[in-house]
């Protein structure tokens, strides 16, 4: 039977591991939001996180943004998942200071002090190298998104996993409470506690 109803309704997994892990995260459940799609509306800070779904030319992907007290510091940064970024194209900025972090993701950005002092978290570089797949992590002035997609692609599906949910949240919640953390002030006056502890506790 469920074999049947899985077929009939292919969305109704996805439904109902999205309702779970709203539950777990003390999320709302909103089917049918304002993006169009099903929604989960997080709390945190003194933010609202939405998990949504993103369509673009019949292709669908999952997408979590919050707005925040941006300044104009902009980057982005695209996981490789499993994979390791080759040798010849890994970025000379991530060789010299964070060669941990080369093999594993690409980045882009607009301000080298505040995105040195964005990566000097340890926590964020544990979640980015053991993120499960590919991603593309984007602040803007003021929005901040993880979306569900390969580097120079719009193609890498919607998130089902109750895990891997999980995983995509506690990536952003780091990235999100470091933009914070360093707001407009000097990339110099940050503190770089972990706070891995704390983020897991909000989930």
């Amino acid at each position: 039977m469920g074999f049947i109803e899985n077929t009939l309704h292919p969305d109704r997994k996805r439904q109902e591991n999205w309702r779970r892990f709203s539950h777990e995260v003390g999320g709302i459940f909103i089917v049918e939001g304002e993006s169009g799609s099903d929604e989960v509306h997080i709390p945190f800070m003194d933010h609202r996180v939405q998990l949504s779904t993103l369509t673009e030319r019949r292709s669908s992907r999952t997408v979590l943004t919050s707005r925040y007290s941006g300044d104009g510091f902009q980057f982005k940064i695209f996981g490789w998942g499993g994979r390791s970024v080759p040798k010849a194209d890994r970025d000379p900025y991530l060789n010299s200071e964070f060669p941990d972090l080369a093999p594993r993701i690409k980045v882009e950005f607009n301000d080298s002090k505040k995105f040195t002092s964005l990566l000097e978290s340890p926590d964020l570089r544990q979640m980015l190298l053991e993120a499960p797949s590919f991603f593309t992590l984007e602040a803007t002035s003021s929005l901040l998104r993880f979306d569900n997609c390969a580097h120079d692609s719009k193609e890498n599906g919607v998130i089902t996993d109750v895990n891997h949910l999980h995983s995509a949240f506690n990536l952003f919640k780091c990235a999100l409470y470091r933009l914070e953390a360093i707001g407009p002030a000097s990339a110099d006056d940050v503190e770089n506690a972990p706070i891995a502890e704390q983020l897991l506790a909000v989930a």
